[in-house]
């Protein structure tokens, strides 16, 4: 008699039974396997000492969890791509951070044991072989959620920038966004932090210098 495979309720099980970690140990687990093996070790100890270096990652995470399907892990991987346009850090430009194909690449690894909706699992190695074409022009998209983690701590690094001297073309320059842009995201979530609307202010002035003089 053939064994029967276990059916998982979503990915986040799926995986744990797979890979043996516990679920309280997903994020940490899956975080390093995305990241590249020869970074690794270095990301295990960043990790344990700041958990808050990797918090877009784990966000992703935490949305490709409960998926059920592979456009659900798409999606929700997408935001990795567009990572390497919108965040300016060190271990970005090392390559120390997660990659998009690879929670593809897993998500096909345990997808047969997923109780998966029918009709809703398209091929999902075609993100993972396309991911990386994908261009620069659609970077704000990935700041596009209200309230996202990605979003917010982008904007309050630009407005701590720009806050203590530092030009704002520049500063946009850094992020890969341009003054529109960052008016757009700076006016969708005006209430999540009080410089917002300072920052918003000193944005419209910029573009309509006469108008801040009448």
């Amino acid at each position: 008699m053939a064994k029967t495979q276990p059916v998982h309720a979503n990915f986040k099980e799926a995986y744990c039974h797979h890979f043996g970690c516990s679920s309280a140990n997903f994020e940490r687990h899956l975080l390093l396997r995305i990241v590249p093996l020869i970074w690794r070790p270095l990301a295990a100890v960043s990790f344990w000492l700041d958990r808050e270096l990797f918090a877009s990652e784990l966000e992703v995470i935490r949305l490709a969890g409960p998926a059920k399907s592979g456009r659900d892990v798409n999606a929700a991987a997408q935001d990795l791509v567009h990572l390497r346009f919108v965040e300016n850090s060190f271990r970005r430009s090392i390559g120390m951070r997660g990659r998009s194909e690879a929670v593809v690449a897993l998500w096909n690894e345990v997808k047969g044991t997923v109780d998966r909706p029918a009709g809703l699992d398209h091929p999902t190695i075609a993100f993972a072989e396309t991911a990386s074409q994908i261009s620069a022009a659609p970077r704000s998209a990935a700041l596009g959620r209200r309230d996202s983690a990605l979003t917010l701590r982008t904007l309050r690094k630009i407005h701590q920038e720009i806050s203590s001297g530092k030009p704002i073309p520049h500063t946009l320059e850094a992020e890969g966004l341009t003054e529109d842009q960052l008016l757009d995201l700076l006016t969708r979530n005006l209430k999540s932090f009080k410089g917002f609307a300072e920052l918003r202010d000193q944005l419209i002035a910029r573009k309509n210098p006469s108008n801040s003089h009448s």
